[in-house]
């Protein structure tokens, strides 16, 4: 299991969005996140993770965002999206 990054850099994050920009047309249209979290949308609820990461400044405020990012993208590879 991946450490959780409560101090990441903002080329850290810029990696990982552009990972998702990436594969967007690729993503399932809904998505079970973990247990207690689910998106209907998928593209729209990554869109909304990734609008706030860049208006925002890395801090651990937002690392909560990166970091389910980064759990649905570990998730999504595991299923073949690569």
């Amino acid at each position: 299991m991946r450490e959780y990054i409560p101090n990441y850099t903002k080329e850290y994050c810029e990696e990982q969005l552009k990972w998702f920009e990436e594969r967007m047309d690729k993503l399932p249209k809904e998505f079970q996140i973990n247990e207690s979290s689910y998106s209907p949308d998928l593209r729209y609820t990554i869109s909304g993770f990734i609008k706030t990461l860049r208006n925002n400044k890395p801090c651990v405020t937002f690392s909560g965002y990166l970091e389910t990012l980064l759990r649905i993208k570990e998730k999504l590879q595991a299923q073949g999206i690569d």
